[in-house]
């Protein structure tokens, strides 16, 4: 993400976010990309998973219609 700060994560503020000091602001981001972060490996690990349902020859077929 080239725009680190929160309204790059999130687009418009809601009014309680945006009164938020700056400090706040960037702990609320640093908490969102590092859930963010959790949330892809969790993804990456499960589609592994979910892939060895599936039979061997089977497998390079449906990695390209899934766009893997």
């Amino acid at each position: 993400m080239s725009d680190r700060s929160l309204a790059g994560l999130l687009g418009s503020l809601p009014d309680g976010v945006e009164a938020l000091p700056e400090e706040h602001k960037q702990d609320l981001a640093e908490a969102l990309r590092e859930a963010h972060r959790r949330q892809a490996a969790a993804l990456s690990r499960v589609g592994d998973e979910a892939m060895r349902h599936i039979p061997a020859l089977l497998r390079p077929t449906v990695r390209k219609a899934m766009g893997l």
